[in-house]
C-alpha cells in the first residue's frame, strides 16, 4: 500500500500540470484572437509568452512534452497568421521564426531535461552500487577477522593440546603413587589426629589434581564424536538433568522456554553435547553464586538451530571477552580455564559455533548453534 501512494501522487501531479499548461496555452491563444484589432507588434510580443508553457512542459514531461506542446501551439496560431491581413512580409517572417523557435526550444529543453534525468538515475544507481560494495566489503572484512581469529584459536588449541597431553601423562604416574602413599600413611597413623588431618587435606588436593589432569587429557586428546540423530528438546533435557543438584545447592531457578525448535533434529555426539551444556550452565552458576534465574531458550539461524543461556551475573569485562575461549585463561580463583575451550572444540568438531555477549540489563548470554538436519525425501 505504501508503494502505491507515491505513484498515485505522481499521476495526480502530472494531471494537474497538464491542466495548468493547457489553461495557459488556451488563455494566450484567446488573447490573440480576442484582440485581433491590435497592431502586429503586440501579437509578436504576446507570442513570446508561449515559451513559458512549452519550456515547463519540456521540463516536466521531457522531449515528448516539449514537442507536443510546441505542435499544439503551432496548430493554434496558424489560423491567426493566415487571416491577419495587416502583416507585412517582415512580420510574417518574424512570426514563422518565432513558431520555429518555440518548437526548437521545446525539443531542446526536453532533450536536455531527459539527459539530466538519465544522468541523475545513473548517479543514483552508481551511488547505490557503491553503498552495496562498501557494505559487502565491511561484511567480508568482519568475516575475515572472524576466520583469522578462529584460525589463531585453533593453532593455540593445537599447540597447547600437545603440551597438555605430554604434561598430563607425565603427572599421572607420580600423582597415583603419591595418593597411594598418603592412603597407607593415613592407615598407619589412624590414631594420630594431626597426621590424619594432614593426610585428608593431601588426599583432597590429590583428587583435585587428578581431576585437573583428566581435564587436560580430555582437552588434549579429544575423541572423535559418535554422532546420532537427536531432537533439540531431548538434548536439552539430557543436559539439564545433570545440573539439577548444583542448581538446588545454590538456590538458582532454571527457566526453560520451550518452542517448536524442540522437535528440530541435529546429528551430534550426545555425551559430548551434554558436556557442552553442563560446562556452560556451571559457568552461569558460578557467575550468579547464590539465587537468581538462569534462562534457556531455543535460537535459530539459517541452517542452524541451538540454545541460548542467559544468567544474571555481573557479566564479562570487555577486556576479558576476547580471551574467554583461550585454554587456561580464567578469572576464577580455582578455575582451570578449560571449560569454554572444551566447549569451543566440541562445537567446532560438530560444525557448530558459540557466541557470548553481555546482556543490556545484566549478565551474559551464551548461544550455541548446531547444523540442522535437512528433511530427506
Amino acid at each position: 500500500m505504501e508503494h502505491n501512494e507515491p505513484a498515485e501522487q505522481n499521476r495526480i501531479r502530472a494531471f494537474c500540470d497538464l491542466i495548468a499548461i493547457g489553461l495557459v496555452v488556451a488563455i494566450l491563444t484567446a488573447i490573440h484572437y480576442t484582440n485581433y484589432h491590435y497592431e502586429m507588434n503586440y501579437h509578436i510580443l504576446l507570442q513570446f509568452a508561449y515559451y513559458l508553457p512549452v519550456i515547463y512542459a519540456a521540463m516536466r514531461f521531457g522531449p515528448a512534452g516539449g514537442i507536443l506542446s510546441g505542435l499544439v501551439i503551432t496548430l493554434l496560431i496558424l489560423p491567426f497568421m493566415t487571416h491577419f491581413h495587416d502583416m507585412n512580409p517582415s512580420a510574417v517572417y518574424t512570426q514563422w521564426v518565432e513558431i520555429g523557435l518555440i518548437n526548437v526550444i521545446g525539443w531542446l529543453t526536453g532533450f536536455l531535461t531527459g539527459q539530466e534525468r538519465r544522468a541523475k538515475r545513473k548517479y543514483q544507481l552508481a551511488l547505490t552500487v557503491q553503498k552495496e560494495l562498501v557494505e559487502k566489503l565491511r561484511r567480508e572484512g568482519l568475516e575475515r577477522e572472524r576466520l583469522e581469529e578462529e584460525i589463531r584459536q585453533t593453532e593455540r588449541l593445537t599447540a597447547l593440546g600437545h603440551m597438555s597431553a605430554g604434561l598430563a601423562h607425565e603427572l599421572r604416574n607420580p600423582l597415583g603413587i603419591m595418593k597411594v602413599s598418603i592412603q597407607l600413611l593415613a592407615q598407619e597413623k589412624v590414631d594420630d589426629g594431626v597426621v590424619s588431618e594432614y593426610c585428608r587435606v593431601l588426599l583432597e588436593e590429590c583428587e583435585r589434581l587428578n581431576r585437573l589432569v583428566n581435564e587436560f587429557l580430555s582437552f588434549a586428546r579429544p575423541k572423535e564424536p559418535i554422532r546420532g540423530r537427536v531432537t533439540m528438546g531431548k538434548l536439552l533435557d539430557e543436559g539439564v538433568a545433570l545440573i539439577q543438584p548444583a542448581l538446588r545447592q545454590h538456590h538458582i531457578q532454571l527457566k526453560q522456554v520451550r518452542s517448536h525448535l524442540d522437535e528440530q533434529e541435529v546429528e551430534v555426539d550426545l555425551d559430548q553435547m551434554k558436556q557442552v551444556i553442563l560446562n556452560i550452565l556451571l559457568n552461569a552458576i558460578d557467575a550468579q553464586n547464590e539465587g537468581g534465574i538462569i534462562c534457556i531458550e531455543g535460537v535459530q539461524q539459517e541452517g542452524f538451530a541451538g540454545l541460548a543461556f542467559s544468567d544474571e551475573g555481573p557479566g564479562i569485562s570487555p577486556d576479558t571477552m576476547p580471551y574467554i575461549y583461550d585454554p587456561f585463561f580464567t578469572t576464577k580463583e580455582k578455575g582451570t580455564g578449560l571449560g569454554l575451550s572444551v566447549v569451543h572444540r566440541i562445537l567446532d568438531q560438530h560444525g557448530g559455533k558459540i557466541t557470548a555477549a553481555n546482556r543490556l540489563e545484566r549478565g551474559v548470554r551464551v548461544e550455541i548453534l548446531l547444523p540442522i538436519l535437512k528433511n530427506r525425501n
